[in-house]
């Protein structure tokens, strides 16, 4: 009987349908999200390369730029040194100073020619020709500015020679005689298509244009490509205020320009470099092309495999509802397998609790039994034996108490055994004594086996530390340890204080029922059994390995069910 509040579901077709549509939908949405990231992606790439190329050829080019004025600069202070305690006339002749410094000059292909001016701004000498053409520089800045200035170098603005005719800029240096009074200049021309020559021979992308400027006018002396007539000025607004915020370096965006400078140190010079991004822009389009196609290509895959799949609905349908049959019958077969399975595991560790559960009534029986055995007895070695017989019963009983009161029953926790074992030594053999056992037990779980075997060497030793180690009244102390050597080895000590073992005695032949019982354990365990005299004292450590039983606990993990 079927509820007539709901409406009817779907069949299993009309949904794989609905589910590969909206996957094919979603696949669309995902590649057109993709193409758009990666679009984003290329697009900051090419602009974060773009800047990365701009900044590294400013650098460059102003390293170059600062070497070149360096060695204009020592040209200038050479042909200051010819002037040096010289009168103006006879330089003026001297055809020996001339091609002296003609020769300096050819030296350097940037360099124009070398210019010596006197107080008067007179020009006395030039490499450019000989004898020097009549003609004053009163009226240029790079000679006002030397007439009261100090020493250094200054880069004039971009002028035409009055005679070379040409366009150039210059160097100079103040001339001062002995008494630091203005003498004149020491100048020489450099040759800007020099520069432009060898920007236009640099391999740079997005046809950047490079200047070459005064930090101080912001005038440019250099310039390539060169201008077109009635250019605006490089240094609009925003580069300009950009400059005087950051006067030794930066990168300006301005919409669709990069503009990327840097001041050359100790020169009040600095290289620019200006891309135009539309260029970039135009690269990053060609970058685009060919993952558009490869998009469309994976649309159209994606909207035949859709296609596909709509015709497959009916046959994964039937071949669902197949299936689905198989499927119910395993997994009822296999609840059922793993049911019985269950339970016989539970029905097994019951079984074994209840086994270790009686052997432990039967020992403690047996132990109890002993003890009434023993009080019958008369005082003496009767009784002591009998007394000793019942704690090596007790120290298997207590094995088996934490075998079925535990969940594993192929180990023991040690470290509890032992700290029972002492504490049960303290009330029967220990009474009426000044004894104090003094515990240092790390955890450790030891196998069943072995956990027997070595529960009774330890309480051997312990029994042996306390009949012989102390014979007269006083302090008593005894430490029991346990301690893990590494992941497959424990290590079992039992020391004392006491008087230590007698002159001559060997304990590896003595003939004590103590320690015929250690020896035959140690080589039943093959265990390491060592004796140390620790002056004062006696120290027993026995040393056992794990590995049998850790290889056997990781073969039943990692075998089949």
């Amino acid at each position: 009987m079927t509820d007539s509040g709901q409406g009817a579901q779907a069949p299993p077709s009309a949904r794989l349908e609905a589910a590969i549509a909206w996957l094919a939908v979603a696949g669309l949405v995902l590649l057109v999200s993709a193409v758009g990231i990666l679009a984003l992606h290329l697009r900051d790439k090419v602009m974060e390369e773009a800047e990365a190329r701009a900044t590294d050829t400013v650098r460059v080019l102003a390293e170059h730029a600062a070497r070149l004025f360096d060695a204009a600069d020592l040209l200038v202070v050479r042909a200051a040194e010819e002037t040096r305690n010289r009168d103006w006339d006879e330089m003026e002749r001297s055809t020996v100073t001339w091609d002296r410094l003609r020769r300096e000059a050819v030296r350097f292909p940037f360099v124009d020619a070398v210019w010596l001016n006197d107080a008067n701004g007179r020009l006395r000498l030039t490499t450019f020709r000989f004898p020097a053409p009549s003609t004053t520089v009163t009226d240029r800045d790079f000679f006002t500015i030397h007439t009261d200035g100090p020493d250094i170098p200054y880069v004039s603005e971009l002028i035409v020679g009055r005679v070379t005719g040409e366009p150039t800029f210059l160097v100079s240096r103040r001339l001062a005689n002995p008494f630091d009074g203005f003498r004149g200049i020491a100048s020489i021309t450099m040759k800007p298509a020099y520069f432009s020559d060898f920007y236009r021979q640099l391999d740079l992308p997005y046809a950047p244009t490079i200047l070459l400027y005064r930090s101080g006018g912001k005038d440019v002396v250099v310039q390539h490509p060169a201008p077109s007539p009635g250019a605006t000025t490089p240094f609009d607004a925003t580069v300009a205020a950009a400059m005087r915020e950051a006067p030794f370096g930066g990168t300006v965006h301005d919409g669709s320009t990069l503009f990327t400078y840097r001041a050359l140190a100790e020169w009040p010079v600095g290289v620019a470099v200006r891309l135009d991004l539309r260029l970039a822009d135009a690269a990053w389009r060609r970058t685009l092309w060919p993952y558009l196609l490869v998009a469309m290509a994976g649309a159209t895959a994606l909207v035949g495999l859709a296609a596909f799949g709509f015709r497959q609905a009916r046959a994964v349908r039937r071949a669902q509802r197949a299936l689905e049959d198989r499927v119910r019958d395993r997994t009822a077969s296999l609840e059922a397998a793993l049911d019985q399975r269950n339970a016989l595991v539970a029905q097994k560790d019951l079984l074994m609790q209840e086994v270790n559960h009686r052997i432990k009534n039967s020992l403690q029986m047996v132990s109890s039994l002993l003890a009434l055995q023993g009080q019958s007895a008369p005082e003496g070695e009767a009784r002591r034996q009998i007394a000793e017989a019942g704690r090596r019963v007790r120290a298997v009983s207590d094995i088996h108490t934490l075998l079925y009161r535990g969940q594993d029953v192929r180990a023991v926790p040690f470290h509890d055994y032992l700290a029972a074992l002492c504490r049960d030594l303290e009330r029967s053999a220990m009474q009426g004594e000044e004894w104090r056992l003094e515990l240092a037990l790390e955890p450790a779980e030891v196998p069943t086996d072995r956990a027997v075997p070595l529960g009774l060497i330890a309480n051997e030793l312990v029994m042996n530390a306390v009949k012989h180690a102390y014979p007269d009244s006083g302090d008593k102390p005894v430490r029991v340890g346990l301690a893990r050597v590494d992941a497959e080895v424990v290590r079992l000590t039992v020391a004392d204080r006491g008087t230590g073992l007698p002159e001559g005695f060997d304990w590896r032949r003595s003939r004590s029922l103590g320690m015929r019982v250690v020896h035959a354990l140690s080589a039943q365990l093959g265990a390491g059994l060592e004796v140390r005299d620790t002056a004062p004292g006696t120290e027993f450590a026995v040393t056992v390995r794990l590995s049998a039983w850790e290889e056997e606990q990781s073969a039943a993990v990692s075998a089949p069910p």
